[in-house]
């Protein structure tokens, strides 16, 4: 039985773009955008103020979620049952 996945989906203003989700195999959180993860990369806070790092997992993607969109990003959550095929991908 597969699981479904979550996807943080990032559509920036000149057309690119980014997902960023849990890898299961290796329990990292992986984006297809070089710039998104080294941004990441440094930790992002929650709506408590709290700094949240790549290893939380979904309380991670619930945080880039929330920056995101608060600072203006178009973002979409999805959910996902079938493998995330992107050319190259990126380790936060």
């Amino acid at each position: 039985m597969v699981k479904d996945r979550n996807i943080v989906v990032v559509r920036y203003p000149r057309g690119a773009t980014a997902l960023i989700w849990l890898d299961p195999a290796s329990r990292a959180v992986v984006t297809s955008h070089a710039g998104l993860s080294a941004l990441l990369h440094q930790g992002v806070r929650d709506w408590g103020g709290r700094l949240v790092f790549p290893e939380s997992g979904q309380d991670f993607l619930r945080a880039v979620y929330d920056r995101l969109f608060i600072n203006g990003c178009a973002v979409q959550w999805m959910s996902a049952s079938a493998t995330v095929d992107v050319q190259r991908s990126y380790r936060v």
